[in-house]
């Protein structure tokens, strides 16, 4: 019965901290695309790019982050972590289509492209965006296999807030030049630009190359700023590469 004291049962549990929780706050994620693909999730790829004997490009990609697209048919899988505060994606890529790529192109090592869609919360209009590049990667790599220490790039990319990764060959026919891919606009190099493009090399010797082994891993730590009503606020995606 309704006790005009009491109030309705409905208003007993809101009066007692029950009934439907605020909204969570979200400035913004980092995503796959603008609406309908993964969130709190990147896209990523392997690229071989070789002088071809007609003088333009073969250019060998693995894509291997989404899962539904790609030569690899990769898959992620999803998580947080702390210290710092993070999305996790674990993204598989097959160690038989990286020694394909050799076979094709035989360059000792590929580019590692990254891509990624910042896509607006629940807190009002973004704006200043800013992506900032790992400066240095965590990995478990084995038969002589190593991240190559990234060359400083051109930044022209990194207050987009599309920098979505083409699915396909960063090559241009006739000429040995690079089309832009996800977050990297430019391989000009740029002193001081903080904005760093890493590569995989291979190991053993020239003609008899060694690739990574199954489960081994590399990590890269991707952060971005952006304002939210004249706040900065701060996201994390950490994009874990791991051979299968």
């Amino acid at each position: 019965m309704y006790n005009a004291i009491a109030g309705s049962c409905a208003e007993q549990e809101a009066n007692a901290g029950g009934g439907v929780p605020p909204p969570v706050q979200i400035p913004f994620t980092i995503a796959v695309d603008a609406s309908s693909g993964a969130n709190n999730a990147m896209t990523g790829a392997l690229h071989n790019q070789s002088q071809s004997n007609a003088g333009g490009n073969i250019g060998v990609y693995i894509d291997f982050a989404d899962g539904t697209s790609g030569t690899s048919a990769g898959q992620s899988t999803y998580g947080t972590a702390s210290s710092p505060t993070r999305t996790t994606q674990i993204a598989h890529v097959r160690t038989s289509e990286v020694a394909a790529s050799y076979n094709t192109a035989p360059v000792f090592g590929m580019f590692l492209f990254f891509g990624g869609y910042i896509r607006q919360g629940n807190m009002g209009t973004i704006s200043n965006i800013h992506w900032q590049i790992p400066s240095s990667v965590t990995s478990s790599l084995s038969n002589g296999t190593f991240v190559v220490p990234p060359n400083e790039v051109s930044d022209t990319n990194e207050h987009n807030q599309n920098n979505i990764l083409i699915d396909g060959p960063s090559t241009n026919s006739g000429t040995f030049t690079f089309i832009p891919q996800g977050i990297y606009g430019s391989m000009a190099k740029s002193i001081g630009s903080n904005f760093r493009l890493f590569g995989l090399s291979w190991g053993g010797g020239r003609g008899s190359p060694t690739f990574p082994a199954v489960n081994d891993t590399i990590s890269f730590i991707f952060t971005v700023d952006a304002d939210i009503s004249g706040t900065t606020h701060t996201v994390r995606h950490e994009f874990i590469i791991k051979f299968i």
